[in-house]
């Protein structure tokens, strides 16, 4: 009788590990979307461009975008060191990544927070 008990808690602990990779495997973080990234990176430079040319970007906002370009590097090689410390190697790129990600994200909301109008339309 206590075979059977054991092979069943066997089993029941063989499932229960089985479910939880399955679970970690769920929670992992998708690959980043370069794609989606180059395309809010072409907004953020258009947008900043159209500003320059147009004489609307201020010098507070020329300081702001050489500020922010410092910033995020120096977060960037920190968060990619970080990982690399931690001995999660293999993270590190995606570290890296999600610091200029999240400053792009930002950067484009916060300059098309305004409508864009045609500039014979005003």
């Amino acid at each position: 009788m206590t075979t059977a008990v054991e092979k069943g808690r066997r089993v029941i602990n063989l499932r229960l590990k089985g479910l939880l990779e399955f679970l970690r495997r769920l929670h992992r973080k998708s690959p980043p979307d370069l794609w989606h990234f180059g395309l809010a990176v072409r907004v953020v430079i258009a947008a900043r461009m159209w500003r320059a040319m147009t004489g609307k970007l201020s010098a507070a906002e020329a300081r702001r975008m050489v500020m922010e370009k410092q910033l995020a590097a120096m977060q960037a090689h920190l968060a990619c060191t970080k990982s690399i410390l931690n001995g999660d190697a293999a993270s590190a790129p995606g570290a890296y990544f999600d610091v200029y990600h999240r400053a792009v994200q930002s950067n484009r909301r916060r300059l098309s927070s305004r409508r864009w109008r045609w500039p014979w339309r005003r």
